[in-house]
């Protein structure tokens, strides 16, 4: 009955449109040092590191080409390393507190459900980001050590690469609200592949279905899944080339909103639970 309290409480602070930085900010430094002294960030850290590190044995080809391939992994690396950075410490995050029962002293403090969720999401993107922002390091060196400078798309690719893995860290977080670590890494990975894949593959699948049902169903399926391919703009920092302002604005606006309704839906059915 109390935990009913509780969540009823907390959307009646969402509706009233409190919602308190500084008591979001305690459960988010929270997170990001807990989740700074798990070994799956450092070794998924060191890991990625490692790989965009070994890209410099790439000596073998023309300095052209070198670069082109250069680009080409790191970005691949940061990508990857970022949304497995998300899976594995999103999955983890909420399970963890409700099992060690260290949530408990978090509802103690005049903090609502809605910002615990918040705080959560927020500290593991904090901590992702830190991990993506040692590879940017490490792979703008490499970069001006071929290339003779800074090259100014590659802020451009790593920051719509961070709003992909913020939707993926909002996905993680969500499911991790009913599902157990395990459960949550899995099934987010496979929404992560669906929705990289998403325009190449489903959109041919829902043309070539002549089945009415079917293609409905699998319409349904390619609405909800997130495109995640329009924030890879790797091709843009291997070619040079222009991306439309419009484009990155609608691109930027999709996932900001996209994050913020899976997280409404994480909010929802966390406020519904007991603890």
């Amino acid at each position: 009955m109390r935990d009913q309290v509780l969540g009823v409480g907390s959307w009646v602070l969402v509706g009233k449109g409190i919602f308190d930085m500084r008591k979001i900010w305690v459960v988010a430094k929270m997170s990001l040092l807990e989740n700074s002294r798990k070994q799956v960030f450092h070794v998924l850290c060191l890991v990625m590191l490692a790989l965009i590190a070994s890209s410099m044995l790439l000596s073998i080809f023309t300095e052209g080409v070198r670069l082109k391939i250069l680009k080409d992994i790191c970005m691949t690396s940061i990508l990857f390393g970022g949304s497995a950075l998300a899976i594995a410490l999103g999955s983890m995050g909420i399970p963890n507190d409700v099992e060690s029962r260290t949530i408990y002293p978090i509802f103690a403090r005049p903090i609502s459900r809605s910002q615990y969720i918040t705080g959560k999401f927020l500290g593991t993107m904090l901590t992702v980001f830190l991990g993506v922002l040692a590879m940017t390091i490490v792979f703008a060196a490499l970069i001006a050590s071929f290339n003779g400078g800074f090259d100014p798309y590659l802020l451009l690719a790593v920051a719509f690469t961070l709003l992909e893995v913020c939707i993926v860290a909002a996905i993680a977080t969500t499911i991790s609200v009913f599902a157990s670590p395990a459960v949550t890494a899995a099934f987010t990975f496979m929404i992560y592949i669906c929705g990289t894949i998403k325009i190449g593959y489903f959109g041919g699948m829902i043309e070539r279905t002549a089945d009415g049902i079917s293609k409905s169903l699998f319409g349904v399926i390619y609405h909800i899944l997130p495109n995640l391919e329009c924030f890879n703009l790797k091709a843009s920092l291997v070619h040079h080339d222009p991306v439309p302002a419009s484009y990155l604005a609608q691109v930027a606006v999709y996932g900001l909103c996209y994050s913020a309704f899976v997280l409404f839906i994480g909010m929802v059915k966390f406020g519904r639970r007991e603890v």
